[in-house]
């Protein structure tokens, strides 16, 4: 009896081994992207593939992730004037999911909202109906505001979970960094090493494919009082006017097609704010490169 009830248990003890060896074995692998070259986080997309790979329309966000057995590299970047603004003023938060799930737990923040009415708000432009005027404005706000980006923030990683000022290097060794570039686009990008937040400090041949997942979120800045939201925009269009048609000196505004339109902002000024009050979150999952 004792025999048999030894010989039951190793039986039950083999075929559960058996089973989690085969879920382990089963697991989805994903595809990722090798870095050869180690990236300098400069704020110039040089390094990364012209365009990037992943793009979320309604964020208006170009994105790549890829990684070297050290380190995990990121890039945010954005050429629409509209978001630029949102995130110099707003922030972005850059999480980061070890598990290829969606849980937000580890986050890099970069830059820091700057708070305050003035700076979550977003602008009113000059009143005037000539949109390369009014965008040349946009652009002014958007380098006066990344000059004033000078920190960032980490959370869910292993230490260092402080703020700290993008010049310095933090203890932990991740690299932020965001500038401009010729072309206008804002770039954006983070070196992370992954003895920060993984499993372990280097990944080997049994790490290839295996999911990590990262979401790329931004917070849309406030309307100002008597600016309308896109709908309105859109109903207005198709009643007739033309876009960037200024309906000043009517008295402080006019109903058209159902909207209200604010005395002096051109249609074509309140379509190119538009994305400035939208929040979004753009999940991404991808597998772990092997060289």
């Amino acid at each position: 009896m004792n025999c048999r009830l030894i010989i039951t248990g190793l039986i039950v003890v083999a075929m559960t081994a058996s089973c989690h060896g085969t879920k382990h074995a089963g697991g989805k692998k994903l595809p990722g992207t090798w870095q050869a070259t180690p990236i300098v986080a400069d704020g110039s997309n040089k390094d990364w593939p012209s365009p990037y790979p992943g793009y979320d329309d309604k964020a208006q966000l170009g994105y790549a992730v890829t990684n070297d057995k050290e380190n995990l590299y990121i890039t945010v970047e954005t050429g629409d004037l509209a978001t630029q603004l949102k995130i110099l003023r707003n922030g972005l938060t850059v999480w980061i999911d070890k598990t290829g799930e969606s849980n937000k737990q580890i986050a890099i923040n970069f830059p820091i909202p700057q708070g305050g009415d003035e700076h979550n708000t977003a602008p009113v432009l000059a009143q005037n109906d000539d949109p390369d005027k009014q965008r040349l404005e946009l652009e002014d706000k958007v380098r006066a505001s990344l000059l004033t980006a000078t920190e960032f923030s980490l959370q869910g990683f292993k230490s260092c979970n402080l703020q700290y000022p993008v010049a310095e290097k933090d203890s932990c060794g991740i690299i932020v960094h965001m500038a401009i570039d010729a072309d206008n686009e804002l770039v954006w990008e983070a070196v992370v090493p992954f003895k920060t937040f993984y499993f372990k400090p280097e990944t080997d041949k049994r790490d290839k494919g295996k999911p990590l997942s990262i979401a790329i979120e931004t917070v849309g800045l406030k309307k100002p009082a008597g600016q309308m939201g896109g709908s309105r925009v859109n109903s207005i269009s198709n009643s007739g006017i033309r876009p960037g048609l200024s309906l000043g000196g009517m008295g402080m505004g006019m109903n058209v097609g159902g909207g209200r339109v604010s005395r002096g902002v051109p249609l074509s000024s309140m379509n190119m704010l538009e994305p400035m009050y939208k929040s979004s979150i753009t999940w991404k999952k991808f597998g772990i490169a092997v060289q």
